[in-house]
């Protein structure tokens, strides 16, 4: 047959030219389309002619050559992430896109990020507003306004700090305690003992300082920097590199991990029929002791033993107190011993088998059934089931009859405005609740004041045992949080006990004001040191009356006499 584009010789079946790549459909009339209908594919015409349309031949046939390999290459690679495995990954991954989401619009701080950078302030206050004197038969109204208030500031880059702890009585203070340290210079001050100077010390020279005033050769080697010790702990405890080894340690696990598709499964999801597809995957029980091995490993920064070790050492103490300190705190070995019981966890339970359902790309269940210790297990997780998936979650964990079951519903996604949550966590055996604690929690971000609600209660079959109420202010950025709660309301068994107020600040921000008045102990002769502790000793006993008298003034005298006797 004959190509009626450009007059090439192709197979009588041919479909296609050859050379210019033309539709030719032959038929019993010399070559022409069955019908009568005759068709031509475009050709590029060049100067030469025929040369060029031969090349442009060649050039569709790659086109159609590289368009096959590409549709091969999207089934293969299609294939791969539509397997079992990729599948329940990407749901994963989906869900914990979708809780990481719900996070950043309710606009929490990154407090990450100020640990990181070393700069932090805090500050709270707690005061007693109301108190029930029922509770006690004395009229207590007069304790109200105590109080205790707290400042911490912290500055990696500067290596100031400043703390601040007191007790108040209204407008009375009743006791101050204040530390300051600017590098390696440290002080103290309390205006009640010392009025307003600050009595300090040079850590870097506080041994040879030492060994001057006492002539002991065992401190004469003392010496640390409050803020080299801080580094040095944050060296040790490097966040990013504990997320990345822990990144590669889960994903150790999931690669050993082996998924199979069960089919449809219908489940009651959060109170909704839901239709979902159910995967079985099974973790090998040495996957899981690799996996506390990695974990062990990962906490190993955290080894009070090798740290307190390090800490001592750089602060020039003996190795014989060394020793003698660490044998006293062989009980801090906490992430050892919680190694040796999730070891311990893993020979029980052997391969692990889970049922993993998803719904609409989502995990919307995780089912585990098992024995170990010589008992029935089970764990059920079921997230999302209706119109935002964020909205629900609940978790119940079985073990032989005895149940302890948390549920979680609220605008968790924010698709109101307001954040609203209230969980529910109950211990029941035998089908009765033994113990319920509930919370119920708002926030409006878009209202500036009065914009929190919270709700804590603790009840035991069906006695009320504890109840929290507070109402306040919560303002938020990624620098700052504050929180003012004017009216926290706590009863007990049904009775009001008391009405306190609330403050809590924080912030990216370090406030250092330099300290004035200072001395340091060690450039004090001996007059100035006596003096010094007379001064105290003298300011001690006038505090102490002050207290007294401001007691005795304020306290009616059946209270009075009930503290004394």
């Amino acid at each position: 047959m004959t190509c009626r584009n450009c007059g090439n010789e192709m197979r009588d079946d041919a479909r296609f030219c050859p050379s210019c790549g033309a539709l030719n459909s032959p038929d019993t009339a010399g070559g022409q389309p069955q019908g009568g209908a005759s068709y031509s594919a475009p050709a590029w015409e060049g100067p030469e002619g025929g040369g060029k349309k031969k090349k442009t031949g060649l050039l569709i046939g790659i086109a159609v050559a590289a368009a096959a390999v590409i549709a091969l290459l999207v089934f293969v690679l299609g294939g791969l992430f539509s397997s079992p495995k990729g599948t329940v990954e990407k749901a994963v991954l989906k869900s914990a896109a979708a809780y990481a989401a719900a996070e950043e619009k309710l606009g929490l701080p990154d407090m990450q990020q100020w640990q990181q950078d070393q700069e932090i302030t805090q500050s709270m206050g707690l005061e007693l507003r109301g108190i029930n004197s029922d509770l006690a038969g004395y009229d207590l109204s007069a304790l109200n306004g105590l109080g205790l208030g707290l400042l911490a500031s912290y500055s990696g880059e500067n290596r100031t700090l400043f703390f601040d702890l007191g007790a108040h009585w209204g407008e009375d203070d009743l006791f101050t305690f204040r530390m300051a340290a600017d590098g390696a210079e440290l002080y103290f001050n309390s205006p009640q003992l010392m009025g307003d100077t600050y009595y300090g010390m040079n850590t870097e020279t506080l041994g040879t300082d030492l060994w001057e005033m006492t002539g002991e050769d065992e401190v004469k080697n003392f010496s640390f920097n409050m803020f080299d010790l801080v580094d040095l702990v944050t060296e040790r405890m490097d966040q990013k590199a504990m997320e990345e080894d822990f990144k590669a340690a889960n994903k150790s696990l999931w690669d050993q991990a082996q998924v199979k598709k069960l089919g449809a499964r219908t489940l009651h999801v959060n109170g909704t029929e839901t239709k979902t597809t159910a995967y079985q995957v099974t973790i090998p029980q040495e996957a899981l002791f690799q996996y506390v091995d990695d974990l062990e490993t990962l906490l190993s920064v955290l080894n009070y033993y090798d740290l307190y070790e390090e800490l001592y050492q750089s602060m020039g103490m003996p190795q014989d107190q060394i020793d003698e300190i660490l044998s006293s705190l062989e009980e801090l070995d906490v992430y050892g011993e919680l190694a040796d019981g999730l070891r311990d966890v893993a020979g029980e339970l052997g391969d692990v088998e889970l049922e993993v359902c998803l719904s609409g790309g989502y995990v919307s269940a995780v089912r585990y059934e098992g024995k170990a210790y010589n008992s029935e297990l089970s764990v059920d997780v079921y997230l999302g089931g209706n119109e935002e998936y964020v909205d629900d979650l609940s978790v119940e964990v079985e073990v032989d009859g005895n149940t302890v079951e948390v549920k979680s519903t609220g605008d968790h996604g924010l698709k109101g405005g307001t954040y609203t949550d209230e969980t529910t966590v109950r211990v029941r055996t035998g089908g009765s609740t033994l113990a319920r604690v509930t919370s119920e929690l708002t926030i409006d971000p878009g209202r500036k004041t009065d914009n929190l609600q919270w709700k804590l209660g603790v009840d035991s079959s069906g006695l009320s045992i504890f109840v929290l109420e507070a109402a306040g202010d919560l303002s938020m950025d990624k620098d700052f949080l504050s929180l003012h709660a004017e009216d926290v309301g706590l009863r007990a068994v049904g009775m009001e006990v008391c009405t306190l107020a609330f403050d809590y600040e924080v912030e990216n921000h370090a406030q250092f004001e330099a300290v004035e008045n200072t001395k340091l102990i060690s450039r004090m002769n001996e007059d100035e040191l006596e003096q010094m502790v007379l001064d105290t000793q003298n300011r001690a006993m006038q505090w102490a009356s002050e207290m007294e008298n401001l007691f005795l003034t304020r306290l009616p005298s059946e209270l009075l006499w009930a503290m004394m006797y």
